[in-house]
């Protein structure tokens, strides 16, 4: 039994007709020693808390202490004549360290990077826990400085805060804390930012990643639940949202958020009891793709359990239609500090809808805006599009942290698959899929084709991201604090897939077994629906093709061992129950070496016993032992029986004083009363041997029975 399924039967979370999705195991594993690919490491004299800020045709900018490296995608080389540097001054320095902190905190890490115009950048840092932005002027790779400003809510004071900003129409849009402990978040565009100190709106959040869609700016992030503080305390996943064209309210309303509104995020495993994944990690660009027939956008999410809970994490997928859907539905609000939140009744929602975008916020009325800020949280929650998540992975070693998707990647039977490159806090990558994603919206097969421990053990993954270079292998960019690595998107070449049982076995849609060669390639993308597809096996739905005869290809020990998935409609195979044993009757110790009269060739036909043949076997075994012992044991008593036992003389001498009258010379004649040992009364009412007679105290023998 796996270990969800070990930890499913302790907490009693499915309902009887929905169970745990199967734990998938990796068809490949590879070693750190054995990953192959391009390396940036930057100053490798400090950490440099790298962080992807921007990525433009074939190159990326990457965020670092005191710079910004423009990295090549080619061969991950930095392109040193376009380094911008910006270090923290002496006096910021100095006052950092009066706080409190370190050196290596008292530098200036640059965590945002916007284009305001085609050649004019905001850039903003840390600046030695005093933010600052400055606007420059690039010209031929060269930066000029025009502006600086205070950065306050817009950038973290701290490289490690979980904040993020995103450039929408030239405007910085932030999710962040406004103090130098942290204990102001906000999110902020210009002037316009969410109330301060009210615990409805934002509640201690971690924000993780935002992005413009559509008339809004979203924002991800997980928070303590207002709702559950009757209850306890419990933190849930939110995504907010705010109009982009927002002007801020009337009068004293000016520089708040007139739309802003968030909902839950419901990552779970369905059942009578379900079970939450409650703490998002980081989420995926928005992908579009037909799932079922449906055309779709996705934004993929992962999700965790607490630390000190257990070790889970999964992927879920939400549309961006639910999410906009979400927003429509009713609100939640409580009426009192000691009332349950529940849903506001329709006819009390003033109108025009409360959060909904208007072309001038700065006309609306005082009751509309008032109502936004008081009842910012919606009442239903944005359910997950599979009816499972997408990838569930319980252990104790490592949780998920970031997600890429390699969007609608063509397998050769024409189906589109996304490919999800998950990233986990030890330094692996797992490549993984749905493989009835093409199919149904209402089940989940999940599939692991690869386990790659990317960066030394104990490095977290920070980012990731999947690029595709005309003329070049694609390959995955992965993000640690000092380190960035580049690594191929699939493994088709590993030993472990170099049968065709094996090789189909994957499920992955970059690889095929190439009849011709005998090798399991990468499949282009171009190559569907041509004739060469004839000579590629491949499938993805059961990971068996009939060109292979994966009857027998199976039982190779090449092939990786793949779980049967128990519970949708596949029972295990009886013969994985067998057990062989090959007999030579002749010679009971073994041979290596045939006889010298024995033919060549000869065959030794094995006898095969099934496990209930054993079972039966030791059973019986058992049982006969157990009656021929109690028979010799019967027997041996009568013989003995007739023959007395040797009394010792001293237990025979103590024998004979219990038995003894009290007219036997010698015997005390002072009854004594063996049962509650109480020795007898004298006629004056005392004990007979009280010491008020003034006698000596005697040795008393006593007899226990």
């Amino acid at each position: 039994m796996s270990a969800s399924l070990r930890i499913l039967a302790l907490i009693g979370l499915a309902a009887p007709n929905v169970a745990w999705p199967q734990d998938p195991v990796p068809r490949i594993h590879v070693k750190h020693r054995e990953v192959i690919g391009q390396r940036f490491l930057g100053n490798e004299s400090h950490v440099e808390h790298f962080k992807l800020l921007e990525r433009v045709s074939t190159s990326i900018l990457i965020g670092a202490r005191n710079a910004i490296y423009n990295i090549s995608l080619h061969d991950l080389t930095e392109i040193i004549d376009q380094r911008f540097q910006w270090s923290s001054s002496y006096a910021h320095k100095e006052l950092c360290n009066l706080k409190g902190r370190s050196d290596d905190e008292c530098q200036n890490y640059l965590r945002v990077f916007g284009r305001q115009s085609p050649n004019k950048v905001l850039v903003c840092g840390t600046n030695a826990y005093k933010p600052l932005c400055r606007q420059f002027t690039i010209k031929d790779g060269t930066y000029t400085l025009n502006s600086e400003m205070e950065a306050l809510g817009l950038c973290p004071h701290d490289p490690r805060h979980n904040s993020t900003a995103v450039f929408v129409e030239g405007q910085l849009y932030a999710a962040t804390v406004a103090d130098f402990t942290g204990g102001a978040p906000l999110i902020l565009r210009d002037k316009i930012r969410t109330e301060r100190s009210d615990l409805n709106q934002l509640n201690g959040p971690n924000f993780v990643s935002s992005f413009a869609y559509e008339d809004y700016v979203f924002f991800f992030y997980r928070e303590t639940a207002v709702e559950y503080m009757n209850c306890g305390k419990a933190v849930y996943s939110r995504v907010g949202r705010v109009c982009q064209h927002d002007k801020g309210g009337p009068h004293a309303f000016s520089d708040r958020w007139t739309s802003f509104l968030k909902a839950r995020l419901n990552c779970s495993v369905p059942g009578e009891y379900p079970f939450y994944f409650n703490e998002i990690q980081s989420t995926s660009e928005v992908t579009e793709g037909l799932y079922a027939g449906n055309r779709t956008r996705l934004v993929y999410g992962v999700f965790t359990t607490p630390v000190n809970s257990i070790g889970g994490s999964a992927i879920c997928a939400f549309s961006m239609s639910s999410v906009l859907e979400v927003f429509q539905g009713p609100f939640k609000e409580q009426e009192t500090i000691n009332s349950n939140w529940l849903r506001v009744p329709t006819e009390r929602v003033p109108k025009p809808r409360p959060g909904t975008c208007v072309n001038d916020s700065r006309t609306l009325k005082d009751t509309i805006v008032n109502f936004v800020k008081a009842h910012p949280l919606m009442d239903e929650a944005v359910q997950s599009y599979f009816a499972l998540p997408v990838i569930t992975k319980v252990s104790f070693n490592y949780r998920f942290t970031k997600v890429a998707v390699d969007s609608q990647v063509k397998a050769l039977d024409g189906k589109a698959y996304d490919i999800l490159y998950v990233g986990t806090d030890d330094g692996r990558v797992l490549k993984a899929l749905n493989t009835r994603s093409p199919d149904s919206v209402t089940d989940v097969n999940q599939v692991i084709v690869s386990d790659v421990q990317v960066l030394k053990y104990g490095q977290a993954v920070k980012d990731l991201l999947v690029v595709h270079l005309a003329g070049e292998a694609s390959k995955l960019v992965v993000f640690a604090d000092s380190e960035i690595r580049a690594v191929p998107l699939h493994h088709c070449d590993s030993p472990l897939a170099a049968s065709c049982a094996a090789c189909v076995a994957l499920q992955d849609p970059h690889c095929a077994w190439d009849a011709t060669t005998n090798l399991c390639v990468a499949v282009p993308t171009k190559l569907h629906d041509s004739d060469a597809d004839k000579t590629l096996f491949q499938d993805i739905l059961m990971g068996k093709h009939k060109g292979c005869g994966y009857e027998q290809e199976m039982a190779k020990p090449m092939q990786p061992a793949v779980p049967p998935e128990i519970g949708r409609g596949e029972q295990p195979d009886e013969r994985d129950n067998e057990i062989v044993i090959e007999l030579d009757r002749e010679n009971q110790y073994g041979r290596t070496q045939p006889r010298a009269n024995e033919p060549q060739g000869v065959i030794v036909t094995p006898v095969v016993y099934s496990a209930q043949t054993l079972t039966g076997a030791l059973i019986g075994t058992c049982l006969f032992s157990l009656v021929a012992g109690f028979a010799s044991g019967f027997w041996f008593s009568q013989r003995l029986r007739g023959t007395p036992y040797p009394e010792p003389s001293e237990q025979r001498q103590q024998l004979n004083r219990l038995t003894e009258s009290s007219e036997s010379p010698g015997f005390n004649n002072k009854s004594i009363n063996l049962v509650l040992n109480v020795p007898p009364k004298n006629p004056n009412g005392k004990n007979a041997n009280s010491s008020a007679e003034n006698k000596p105290v005697q040795k008393v023998k006593k007899t226990y029975i």
